[in-house]
């Protein structure tokens, strides 16, 4: 995963080597060590492929505007159906900072 700017509307894709397709799964990204943003349900696109799984999500502006710039560390926690849980290593990106705060929007 690369890193990306604030105030972007990035797509993170992650790779895994376990298929998460009917499992439950939250992707967690966390600053300073204090939690920022938690992804699950609905918003992921969990993948099966040949060797283990495809977890996609795109964050916000608002989202990305809630970290400060510096390091990022991201997470992938899970829990199958027969309750077996288990948590990726630490993903760690950066948040590389813009020039002026807030949410834009498209002019019509």
């Amino acid at each position: 995963m690369a890193g990306f700017r604030r105030g972007s509307t990035p797509t993170n894709t992650f790779n895994c080597n376990v298929d998460l397709s009917s499992a439950t799964v939250f992707v967690t990204y966390a600053q300073n060590n204090k939690v920022i943003g938690e992804k699950t349900g609905a918003v992921l696109t969990v993948t099966a492929t040949t060797t283990g799984s495809t977890v996609e999500l795109e964050l916000s502006q608002t989202d990305t505007l809630a970290f400060q710039k510096g390091l990022v560390e991201v997470q992938i926690r899970y829990v199958m159906s027969d309750g077996t849980a288990d948590a990726s290593n630490i993903i760690r990106v950066d948040a590389e900072r813009i020039l002026k705060d807030g949410v834009i929007s498209y002019a019509v």
